[in-house]
Formats: C-alpha cells, sequence, structure tokens
C-alpha cells in the first residue's frame, strides 16, 4: 500500500507502522519511546519528526531518504539494496545499522551530539563517494567518538577526540580507497585510503584516528605507518598514533581541516647545487642540453652500468622514476631539468663517524634546485625523523660537495613550505665554514645576483674521487678509452660528455680533453680530489 502520514501522533510504545511510502508535509509526526515506523519506501519530510521512537528503512529495494535537513529522532538501517539521502539529514539520537548502508551522495548526514551510531561493520555504515560528509556536532568534549564512514562494500571509521571550548561547532568526515593525492611522490609506506575533515567552531585539540583495512589498504611496511594531517599547503605528524595491532593511525587535526591517512615518518630536503661542467657565469643557470635533446633516462642511472660500481644506495631499494613529465620545457626557464644528482642524508658525528643514513637519486633544475622525481617538490627520505643533517650531492661526472656535518648540518622536517625557505640546503651560497672540508674541495663563479656561488668540481670522466689529466687512473685517458680514437665522437648521455653538451669529444672545437685540461685542472699536473666526510 501507500501510506502518507500527515499529521499523527503513535501513542502505543509496542506499535509497529508499516508503510510503502512515509511522507510529512509541513505536519508534525511524533513517535513515541518505543514505537517504531517501519517503511517500506521512501521517506520525505520537510519537518523534524519528534519524539523518542524510529523510523526503520526495511524495503527490500532501494529506499530515498529526504529530510531536507531536518531531524529523525532513531533511525535504524535494516535494507540490504541500500538507503540514499535525496536531500540533507540529522540523527537526533541514535542510528542502528542492522542491514544496508546510508548512502550520503552529494549531501550530509549529522550526528547531534548526543547521537551514537552502532551496528557498524562492512557493509553496514554511511558511505560517503559524493561530496556528502557524515557530521559530528559538538557541545563538549569528546572520546573516540566512532563516526561510521566506509567505501563500497568496506567499513573504513574514523574515531573523533576533542578537548576545547565550542561554539555552533561541528566535524566533518568522508573515506576515501584511494591514497591522498598530495602525498610526497617517494612515500615508501602509506595507506591506499585516506579521510577528508572539516572542522568549525572549536577553539582546542583535535585528534581523528582512522581505521584501514589490512592489508588491503597497505602499500609497504604496516609498523612503519604514522598519522598524518594534510593542510592543504603541509603535511604534518603532530600528535601522531600508530595501532598496528587494531590497524589504526592518528593525528591532531588543525584549522578548518584537511586530510588524514598513515604514511612512514618522513622529512623533506630542498637542496641546491650547480655543476661547473654546465654552468654559465653570465646567466647564473646551467645549460640543460641534455634535457632539450632527450639523452637524460627517466630511471635512476646510478643504478645502472657505467655508475652503479660507484654510487650504491643506503636504506632505498626502490628504483627512482620519473613522475609525470619532469623532462618537458617549463615556463620558467630556470626550472628545466639539468640532470640526475646523488644524495646522500648523513648524520651530525664528526668525522670519522659520519654515516650515510639514507640516499637517494634526484633531479636538479637549471637554477640549482634539487628536486625529486617529479620535476617540482622537494627530495623525499622515508622513515626519517625530523632533525639535524647534513647532505652530500654527488654526481655522475663531478667531485662531491657536502655540508659539514657540524657547523653545517641543517634542521630538516615534513613541512614542503619551508623546504626551499628557511630550511634550505644551499651549497651554492654556503660559506667555507658550513660546507665539509677545505676552499679546494670546490671552485667558485661569478653570478649575476648571488655575485659569488660554489660550484661542483667537474671533469670526473670515470666516476672515482678525483679529476686529474695524468697518472694513473686519469680522466683524460678515460675519455679517450670510452670513445675509442681521438677522432671518434659520440653523442647522448655519457659520462666522458664532461661540459654536458650531449657530445663527446677528445679533439676539435670545444672537445671535452680540452675542458678538463684549461677550465678544470688549468695544468696537467693538477690533481682535484673530492672531500666528503669519510
Amino acid at each position: 500500500m501507500n501510506k502518507k502520514l500527515a499529521s499523527a501522533i503513535l501513542f502505543a510504545f509496542s506499535f509497529h507502522c508499516a508503510s510503502a511510502q512515509l511522507y510529512i508535509n509541513s505536519a508534525q509526526l511524533t513517535i513515541q519511546t518505543g514505537a517504531s515506523v517501519v517503511v517500506q519506501g521512501d521517506v520525505t519530510s520537510n519537518t523534524n519528526i519528534l519524539g523518542d521512537g524510529k523510523i526503520v528503512l526495511n524495503g527490500s529495494a532501494a529506499q530515498n531518504v529526504s529530510m531536507s535537513g531536518n531531524t529523525i529522532p532513531n533511525l535504524e538501517v535494516n535494507n540490504t539494496a541500500n538507503a540514499t539521502l535525496t536531500s540533507d539529514a540529522r540523527i537526533g539520537s541514535s542510528i542502528v545499522f542492522t542491514n544496508g548502508k546510508i548512502v550520503a551522495g552529494n549531501y550530509n548526514l549529522t550526528l547531534s551530539d548526543v547521537a551514537t551510531a552502532s551496528g557498524m561493520a562492512d557493509s553496514k555504515f554511511v558511505e560517503t563517494s559524493g561530496t556528502g560528509q557524515v557530521y559530528k556536532e559538538l557541545t563538549a568534549n569528546v572520546t573516540s567518538s566512532e563516526i561510521p564512514v566506509g567505501v563500497g562494500t568496506t567499513y573504513r571509521p574514523a574515531f573523533l577526540t576533542t578537548s576545547g571550548t565550542y561554539a555552533s561547532a561541528k566535524a566533518g568526515f568522508k573515506a576515501s580507497a584511494t591514497a591522498a593525492a598530495a602525498m610526497p611522490v617517494r612515500i615508501s609506506d602509506y595507506t591506499n585510503a585516506s579521510w577528508p575533515v572539516t572542522v568549525t567552531g572549536v577553539t582546542g585539540t583535535v585528534n581523528v584516528a582512522v581505521k584501514y583495512v589490512d592489508p588491503t589498504d597497505v602499500v609497504g611496511t604496516e609498523s612503519n605507518l604514522r598519522g598524518y594531517f594534510y593542510n592543504g599547503t603541509d603535511w604534518s605528524s603532530a600528535g601522531t598514533s600508530n595501532d598496528a595491532t587494531a590497524n589504526k593511525v592518528g593525528v591532531t587535526v588543525t584549522g578548518a581541516g584537511g586530510i588524514v591517512t598513515g604514511m612512514d615518518k618522513f622529512v623533506l630536503v630542498g637542496a641546491r647545487a650547480f655543476l661547473q661542467g654546465c654552468y654559465v657565469a653570465g646567466t647564473g643557470l646551467m645549460i640543460d642540453v641534455l634535457r632539450s635533446a632527450s639523452y637524460l633516462p627517466t630511471t635512476d642511472p646510478y643504478r645502472a652500468t657505467p655508475y652503479s660500481t660507484s654510487f650504491t644506495h643506503v636504506n632505498n631499494a626502490t628504483t627512482e622514476s620519473v613522475v609525470g613529465t619532469p623532462f618537458t620545457t617549463n615556463a620558467t626557464v630556470a626550472d628545466n631539468i639539468v640532470d640526475w644528482v646523488y644524495l646522500e642524508l648523513r648524520n651530525t658525528n664528526a668525522s670519522p663517524g659520519n654515516t650515510i643514513l639514507q640516499t637517494r637519486s634526484a633531479l636538479i633544475q637549471r637554477d640549482g634546485d634539487i628536486v625529486d622525481v617529479d620535476g617540482v617538490s622537494p627530495v623525499t627520505f622515508n622513515n626519517i625523523a625530523d632533525g639535524n643533517y647534513a647532505l652530500t650531492v654527488r654526481h655522475r661526472n663531478h667531485l662531491a660537495i657536502s655540508s659539514s656535518p657540524t657547523a653545517g648540518s641543517t634542521a630538516l622536517g615534513e613541512a614542503k613550505s619551508t623546504a626551499y625557505t628557511t630550511k634550505v640546503i644551499d651549497l651554492r651560497t654556503a660559506p667555507s665554514n658550513k660546507l665539509y672540508g677545505t676552499s679546494t674541495g670546490y671552485t667558485t663563479a661569478a653570478h649575476p645576483t648571488l655575485t659569488t656561488v660554489n660550484l661542483m668540481w667537474g671533469g670526473n670522466a670515470n666516476s672515482n674521487t678525483n679529476s686529474r689529466y695524468s697518472g694513473a687512473s686519469n680522466d683524460r685517458a678515460a675519455i679517450l678509452t670510452d670513445l675509442g680514437s681521438e677522432l671518434t665522437t659520440q653523442t647522448g648521455y655519457k659520462r666522458s660528455d664532461l661540459n654536458m653538451n650531449g657530445t663527446v669529444k677528445y679533439s676539435g672545437a670545444g672537445n671535452d680533453r680540452a675542458y678538463l685540461l684549461s677550465t678544470v685542472l688549468s695544468s696537467e699536473l693538477t690533481v682535484r680530489t673530492q672531500q666528503i666526510p669519510n
């Protein structure tokens, strides 16, 4: 039947009213304590439903709930075909999931400050697949208030804990079965799930814990996961918690909200350096011929021949590969990629004893910015705590340059916004006392705005620890060996391309042997020696 209730009071505590459709138009429906209105069709109301009884969604086909933002005191969902919100709705006292879901779509389901949720499990929750959220109203502190959100058939709840004062306060939640889009590009351990959160009217502390599905949601090592919060600019692990047994991570949420997810603890490194071989003093930029000629490899060259014997990665088993199209021409020419570099993150112990904690291969831009494999972001080092670190920058045909582990260490953290400002490791402009070794470990050149800058010595054609023209393992001989003949010319991504113009030559105009002798060494007897900790 099609029964419409317009204005009625249900008095009997045991009364059950079965209806194909419940429609309330500018009328009052009061459901007495203990009474239930069992609805097999849609529920539509433009006013609050009163009383302490409950509405039971008990259909066998999909049902719709349209409350125009008004309140249902108690709601039981008992429909495996689910119920869908077609406007906002509010729960006054309780929502019980016996069977089936509430599909929020683009509408919000609000739980009052005293409302409880129970019965949740897989296939029994509020699905937030659209723009709609589940809101929890707040008038007092709450502890681990369970927010019944999920995705598809999987329950992925959030748990809200607050402390402070409240003014028309509420917190809203969604669940997503995808990793947070703003994650650093080289995070190694993370959840393939994320929870957008909004907060209004709370002055104080808001902590959110989320429950992921193991192993479905876990990428990498679960024990490395920590709660992380993204405010639209930076990630923060402040107030982080992790419970691998319960498959939960938590974190402090600030401001108007953002995204909560699980990741490993990381630091972001914003560093700058200049390579002598491709630096041009007149522009203050490095040339990017290797990029414009499409010679740059799309995966880490330091793991492959001929470089792998000289570069051994530490605590970094996953090969770096470019993300997106970082080698395309940038509208800002200074941001065009020049080449790959190899980074060593070191502790602050005085040498000897300085330890390489982790290595990364990354990209270097024309202005010296060292960026991650997407070509724009600071470089991610995984499972590293915030703290003071030194950085060594190495290159396949240049001698390394390093910050001093003692005088030149930098306080590093997880904030992207400060990686290239207050926390930048700028080896181009660092004074000699902030660099490791003596001033013979690097060279200098003029710069249009920075006056004088430090350059990594070039000329290292055999990727060892010195640049030399004669004697054992000299670089002149390495050039000739690579070419096979003084008259041969090679093009492409070659370590003997000391001036980084995409061509290796032993003789003739612009040849690499002459560059080694005249620019790097100035004498056949000169030896440039790499100076790095240990």
